[in-house]
Parts: structure tokens; C-alpha cells; sequence
């Protein structure tokens, strides 16, 4: 076969396209010299190059069957946009996994989709899309039942997408999470789907209720570790709202530094106003505090707590008005 890459400088789209289709054909068919397997690979190259949607399409199309490619050619072909890398990404086998994981920070969606639909996809390049890829890409990983979850897998999941229900609910759906992760989930879910993981994980209903209760607790001090004072107030009128604000829940946040949310939690649960209560605060007096938290409703353990934890901290009137 002869083949020179002088005759691409002149070739119309038309001879390049078939041309794309005779050095596909001849890479495919194996068993060739190595010097015109040299010859016919740098055409090809040259070939993945060419300003023609068309005859890029061509190449790739039928160079996805072929596994005797050189990596950069593969990785050329995978990177080009959808029309060409489509099929070629969906099919081939000349990346290995973790081959496949060192590209796909420099893919596009569309070719991380297509990676993450494959039924032979690796645990590595499962690691890597859900690490770059976007929502809609980890959506697919997960639904994707070739793909086992390794602990790796599920935690940079969690890291990236915990506030997305749609990727919690395609994880909590899954029956081959470790069971670490399905306990870290559980109030991560829809209603709908945390009885699927109830029936898939056996998990008695204390267990999982103090699970809901510590992951919402996480998610709450999330957003109040960076929230200023009046949106603190705000979480809290929403929490009393729900249901939600206990005594249980005052202290938990208290205890990690959130001098604020107890100011509001006082307030509003013993119907004064917030300068009433950073008054009383500002004063230091056990009996004064405790005469507000049992107006607020809380016992005298929980009044001594707070005593102690705002002694440790030399909270004063000046500091109540932050975290």
C-alpha cells in the first residue's frame, strides 16, 4: 500500500475522506511492517487534523473497532467535538482505564456522557468523571449498574453533589454501596428513595433515625459556619418553623461555636427580643441564664452547659452577635 502524506496538501474533502477510509481499513486489518504501519499512522494523524468535520467523522468512525492505535491519535480523536468522538468514544478499546481517567479532564461533556453509559467502564475512569464530570455526567455513572462503587467513587461523589438529590437518589437506588455511604445518604434522599435503601441496607429505624438527625444537623452547620448574623436568625425562625428547633439542637450548635444561634434559639423560644437575651448574656450570672433557658423551655443541664461552654469562651455581649 502506498501512502504519502505529500498527497494531502492537494486532495479535495472527497479523496480525504476516502483516503480516511483506506488507512482506517489498513491500521484495522494488521499484520503490516512496521514502516508502513508508521506511514499509514501519521496519515491518520494528519488526517485527525484536517479542517473537514467530514473527514475527521470518517476517520473516527472507522477507527473505532481498531485497537492498535498509538494513544495520541485515540486521545486526539476522543477530544474533537461530538459529531466526530461520539461513536469512536462510545466503542473503541485503545485507552486503557487509566489511560481513559488521565483524558477525561480535558473532555468535553458530551464525551463524558458517553464514557459513563458504557458497559466496560472502569473503576478509574469512574473515579475520574465523577471527579471532573458535571452533575449530569455522575448522574449516569451512577445509574450505570456496570460501574462497581468503590469507597473512593462515593466519597468524591458525596464531596462534589451531597446537595443534589438527583445524584443522591441514583446512589441511593444502588444496592453495592459500601455501607458507611448508605448510612451518610440516608437524609440525603427522597422520601421515596430512602425505602428503597431502607429494603436494600438493613438498618433498624434508631439507627436511622439518628442518622437523618446528624446528617441534617452537618448540612445545617454547613450553612451556618458561613452565613453572618441575620441569616443565622433567619435559619432559626425557619428551623421553628419546620418543627425542627429542640434543645438538643441548640446545644449541638452552641457546642461548635455558634454563640449566635443560641441568641436566637433563646429568643425565640422564650418570646423576648434578641438584645434581651445578649443582655442577660453580657451579664455572666448563672441564675439569670438559667431563669432564660428555663423560659426558653430547656432544663438545668442544658443551663449549666451553656454556662460552661460560654465561660471556656469568654463570651461576652460583643461576641453574641457572631459565630
Amino acid at each position: 500500500m502506498s501512502l504519502a502524506l505529500g498527497n494531502l496538501v492537494n486532495a479535495d474533502r472527497l479523496e480525504k475522506v476516502v483516503l480516511a477510509q483506506r488507512v482506517s481499513r489498513f491500521l484495522s486489518s494488521g499484520g503490516r511492517e512496521t514502516e508502513e504501519l508508521e506511514a499509514a499512522t501519521n496519515i491518520a494523524r494528519a488526517l485527525a487534523q484536517d479542517m473537514s468535520v467530514q473527514v475527521r467523522e470518517t476517520l473516527a468512525f472507522e477507527l473505532r473497532l481498531c485497537r492498535d492505535i498509538p494513544q495520541d491519535l485515540a486521545a486526539r480523536i476522543a477530544s474533537d467535538v461530538e459529531s466526530v468522538s461520539g461513536a469512536f468514544v462510545e466503542t473503541t478499546f485503545a485507552l486503557s482505564d487509566s489511560q481513559w481517567a488521565g483524558l477525561i479532564p480535558h473532555l468535553e461533556e458530551h464525551a463524558h456522557i458517553r464514557l459513563a453509559r458504557r458497559s466496560d467502564i472502569g473503576e478509574q475512569t469512574a473515579l475520574a468523571l465523577v471527579a471532573s464530570g458535571s452533575g449530569k455526567t455522575v448522574t449516569y455513572v451512577m445509574k450505570n449498574i456496570n460501574v462497581r462503587l468503590t469507597n473512593d467513587i462515593c466519597e468524591k461523589a458525596l464531596q462534589r453533589f451531597s446537595a443534589e438529590q438527583q445524584i443522591m437518589d441514583a446512589m441511593g437506588h444502588r444496592d453495592d454501596m459500601p455501607l458507611a455511604v448508605a448510612e451518610r445518604i440516608i437524609a440525603l434522599v427522597s422520601e421515596q428513595c430512602r425505602q428503597v435503601l431502607l429494603s436494600n441496607y438493613a438498618l433498624p429505624d434508631k439507627v436511622v433515625g439518628e442518622l437523618i438527625f446528624k446528617s441534617q444537623n452537618e448540612t445545617l452547620w454547613r450553612q451556618i459556619a458561613q452565613a453572618g448574623p441575620a441569616q443565622v436568625h433567619g435559619y432559626v425562625v425557619d428551623l421553628k418553623k419546620q418543627g425542627r428547633l429542640s434543645e438538643m439542637l441548640t446545644l449541638e450548635m452552641v457546642e461548635r461555636g455558634s454563640f449566635q444561634f443560641l441568641g436566637s434559639a433563646l429568643a425565640i423560644e422564650a418570646g423576648v427580643t434578641l438584645g434581651e437575651v445578649r443582655a442577660v448574656l453580657e451579664q455572666g450570672e448563672l441564675r439569670a441564664l438559667l431563669q432564660l433557658i428555663q423560659k426558653a423551655g430547656y432544663g438545668k443541664t442544658s443551663a449549666q452547659r451553656i454556662f460552661r461552654i460560654l465561660k471556656e469562651n469568654e463570651i461576652s455581649i460583643s461576641r453574641t452577635g457572631g459565630h
